[in-house]
């Protein structure tokens, strides 16, 4: 039988993964969001960089949106 809390500490750490994740791909797609950033402000002109800006703001909105409720997730779980 396992002990008490092994369960809870199991979660716990499977929670600390997936937050780690859920932070990496943020980051990415964060620097990814400079980097044409960058370029757009370079050349203002380029319809295709502003797509993609747009794009990667939709991106950065759905990770914010998965990280948020993954917290409030974590909050419930752990508390």
């Amino acid at each position: 039988m396992p002990k008490p809390g092994f369960r809870k500490e199991v979660r716990r750490e499977r929670l600390r993964e997936v937050r780690e994740v859920l932070l990496e791909e943020l980051d990415r797609a964060a620097e990814e969001f400079r980097t044409l950033w960058r370029k757009a402000k370079a050349s203002p002109e380029d319809e295709e960089l502003l797509g993609e800006l747009q794009v990667l703001v939709s991106v950065l909105a759905v990770k914010a949106k998965a990280l948020e409720e993954f917290l409030e997730e974590e909050a419930l779980l752990t508390s």
